[in-house]
């Protein structure tokens, strides 16, 4: 067992100081004894949160939630825990949330759960080859444009908004790559990069996922009054809410062959979406080399320089985009991808009391809404004026 950290006595019978024991990189790490009832916990939260390769376990959240919706039914064609963006991650982050806050976390799992710190940017790394340009290629050049346009436009308009509405740089850098990117993973996969609390990331994914649930209602009604064609109506869904079940589900509101292409071009904001949350780091370690001596720049406030992880992941991106990863490896990586952030994400839910999620107020939500109504609209009316001039035949 590792002994404590204490200052060397004089006497022959001392502990040892850190320097002296400290044989490799590895000797940071907790022992084993030391992390185990942690991970262990973590284990067992991802299990039973969700159906994870290699653990034939059918009573999971998953499972759970997965009867429900055959029991509510489709809501405009799409499952409704789909449309609220159940999945490996938040499955896992809500049984943590729900066992931590009622039941508490004994002492000895906090060394065990530290090890998200660890399990996060491995995630991140192992993401790299789930982004290849070449599966939005059927789309066409302009929708793919298009969407990458919107990255620096929505991130760049949110984090401006964020200082009117003085919201905190950190959350706002999340909210900013939910809305880029159109997924509210982007908030999860940010949150060592910007240095966020775990309050913060789970507050701006809530907001993300509430408000593209209220854009599936409100957008059909909105796209209906402008005459656009089904396919012209599918492409502004999908740009303008992005997260895949919710746009597909207002697709469908508008009518069948709408929710289709819906479906067909959520493609394009999926594979960019790594640009989405590294332009967001980039703009806010920029600002913060910037103005480091500025106290409200907290955004990327101790990183000094770009992680090594976001080499290594950009470095596996760009393989993944000469399809050096095939098929079936790719599928297999992602399993792990399932495996690291289900575990990650029951060491936040476990270590995150909820007042620490109410802390950050309502705030986050005001920006949502106010920057996502925005991109909405933009993006509606740039598809309209396309079709309408002819700039975009659809």
């Amino acid at each position: 067992m590792r002994q404590p950290l204490t200052p060397p006595a004089d006497d022959a019978g001392a502990a040892p100081a850190y320097a002296d024991r400290r044989t490799s990189p590895l000797s940071c790490l907790y022992s084993l004894e030391e992390a185990l009832p942690g991970l262990l916990a973590m284990f067992f939260i991802a299990i039973v949160s969700n159906n994870l390769m290699g653990v034939p376990n059918p009573f999971t959240l998953e499972n759970l939630f997965t009867y429900l919706d055959n029991v509510i039914g489709p809501v405009n064609g799409q499952p409704f825990f789909q449309i609220m963006n159940s999945n490996f991650v938040w499955n896992a982050l809500l049984l943590g949330l729900i066992v931590g806050n009622v039941f508490g976390v004994p002492d000895c799992w906090k060394r065990g759960l530290s090890y998200i710190h660890t399990l996060m940017p491995l995630g991140i790394i192992m993401l790299g080859p789930h982004f290849v340009l070449s599966h939005a290629a059927k789309t066409g050049f302009w929708p793919i444009a298009l969407a990458a346009a919107l990255i620096p436009a929505t991130a760049g308009l949110t984090l401006r908004l964020s200082r009117f509405l003085k919201v905190d740089d950190r959350q706002a850098s999340l909210i900013a790559g939910g809305l880029a990117t159109g997924d509210p993973h982007a908030c999860v996969i940010l949150m060592p990069m910007i240095k966020a609390k775990g309050g913060q990331v789970v507050n701006a994914s809530a907001c993300v996922i509430l408000f593209g649930a209220v854009a599936s209602l409100v957008a059909p009604w909105l796209v209906r009054h402008l005459d656009l064609s089904t396919q012209g109506a599918g492409l502004a869904l999908a740009l303008g809410i992005g997260n895949g079940a919710q746009a597909v589900s207002a697709g469908f509101a508008v009518g069948s062959e709408a929710g289709r292409y819906a479906g067909y071009y959520e493609i394009v904001g999926h594979v960019l979406m790594p640009a989405g949350f590294l332009y967001v780091f980039a703009a806010m370690f920029w600002r913060k080399l910037r103005r480091g001596g500025d106290a409200s720049v907290q955004a990327t406030r101790g990183v000094e320089n770009v992680p090594l992880y976001l080499y290594v992941f950009a470095a596996v991106w760009a393989l993944a985009n000469i399809h050096l990863f095939k098929e079936p490896a790719h599928h297999a990586i992602f399993e792990l991808v399932k495996w690291d952030f289900s575990l990650a994400a029951a060491a936040l839910g476990l270590s995150l009391p909820l007042r620490e999620i109410w802390a950050w107020g309502t705030r986050g939500l005001v920006l949502t809404c106010l920057a996502g109504t925005i991109r909405l609209l933009a993006v509606v009316a740039v598809v309209w004026a396309c079709v309408k001039h002819g700039w975009l035949v659809l």
